[in-house]
């Protein structure tokens, strides 16, 4: 295995632009930091895109940087990076809030997309609409950097016992 990737960074070395080095680099950071982290329950989707977040109450806010890796094929962030991103801060403000023993998983998203993502970052916004006892419904608003909104999603949660 060890020998495939070496063949593979090589080939992709030899051929790459200044973008695709970003990307790569920005791939690499995420895996050293989701080993660093692997405690703490870190995704590789969470590392990946450098998501960092803040947990208040019973509301978050995650914040991503617009890289290479989150464009779509405009030069704009992918409808699916944006879905990602809030399913990622529902997903972490259910599990924040369950007691020990219960996780929440995505039964259902629903996003509508309002503008572009373009800037240095996107942002999501979090809030528990509902919390019953086998499932949670959350509510989350996307931004980009200048504060335009660019999606408004709901989405509900399983409760399942772990």
């Amino acid at each position: 295995m060890n020998e495939k990737i070496t063949q593979l960074l090589d080939e992709c070395l030899k051929n790459a632009s200044k973008e695709d080095l970003s990307v790569l680099s920005q791939v690499l950071e995420g895996i050293v930091n989701k080993q660093k982290h692997e405690k703490d329950q870190s995704s590789y989707i969470k590392d990946l895109f450098q998501m960092k977040h803040h947990f208040q109450d019973e509301e978050v806010e995650i914040t991503m940087p617009i890289t290479p890796i989150t464009f779509n094929h405009f030069s704009i962030v992918h409808g699916g990076i944006t879905a990602t991103l809030l399913d990622t801060a529902m997903g972490g403000l259910a599990n924040m809030v369950l007691p020990k023993g219960q996780k929440a998983v995505t039964s259902n998203l629903n996003i509508h997309y309002i503008a572009p993502g373009a800037g240095s970052f996107i942002k999501a916004k979090v809030k528990i609409i509902h919390r019953g006892s086998n499932t949670m419904v959350m509510e989350g608003l996307a931004y980009r950097d200048d504060g335009v909104q660019i999606a408004h999603c709901t989405s509900s949660f399983f409760i399942i016992k772990h």
